[in-house]
């Protein structure tokens, strides 16, 4: 897990400190571009399937360690985990496509169905909830910032969201993260009978890469950057 031990040292580092525009010696050079190339790697992969050969339980270790090397606001810590595989996975699926069903009009619901399908023919799910919990009692005892913890909620899921798919990019695994909430919360909540005050926010598929993601395009970055001496 080296690209993990890499993220959990650029989140504990001092930048305010130890970043200066200065010309990095070639053993920093080549550690900062393996970890860009790692970074890189994570793509939105839809063409998913099940030719896996890592164990579920290595995964789910992986998994954990991304979340566990991400920040929080005051170390909240406020990231829920769930992850799927086998029936569990197909059972999220099969709850999200009967929820769209009722939802759109038949003539849409067609093209919703294809897409989770195709979520649901990969080899497992992520779903990332936030603690509402955490956050009402943080809000409590720190009222003067209590408009800001919902905020730094959706940002601490994330980075939690980031680094995972990351490391399964980095482990050779596709994956798409996808947005089924808030209309299928309460059915799952229930279903697999979770905290109700817990609150989803994205669903990550993931498994093998049966068709790669299409090359970047290349957009002009030079108006999105400021560097100043």
């Amino acid at each position: 897990m080296a690209l993990l031990e890499k993220i959990g040292h650029v989140l504990t580092t001092d930048l305010t400190k130890d970043f200066k525009f200065s010309k990095k010696s070639k053993t920093e050079a080549d550690d900062e571009l393996t970890f860009i190339d790692q970074l890189k790697k994570r793509r939105s992969i839809y063409a998913l399937g099940k030719k896996v050969h890592f164990s579920q339980a290595y995964i789910a270790e992986l998994i954990q360690s991304a979340v566990k090397s991400c920040p929080s606001a005051f170390n909240s810590n406020s990231s829920r985990i769930v992850i799927l595989f086998g029936d569990s996975h197909y059972k999220f699926w099969g709850i999200t496509k009967e929820v769209k069903r009722q939802e759109v009009p038949a003539q849409i619901f067609e093209g919703v169905k294809i897409k989770i399908d195709q979520c649901a023919s990969a080899y497992g799910t992520v779903l990332f909830y936030e603690d509402q919990n955490v956050i009402h009692d943080l809000q409590k005892k720190m009222p003067m910032s209590a408009e800001d913890f919902p905020i730094w909620s959706e940002q601490t899921s994330g980075m939690a969201q980031f680094a995972v798919w990351t490391a399964l990019a980095d482990a050779g695994l596709g994956a798409s993260l996808q947005h089924y909430n808030p209309s299928v919360d309460q059915t799952v909540a229930e279903h697999f009978k979770l905290d109700p005050n817990w609150l989803l926010r994205a669903q990550l598929c993931f498994g093998s890469i049966e068709q790669p993601a299409e090359p970047r395009p290349d957009y002009d970055f030079q108006n999105r950057f400021r560097v100043f001496h």
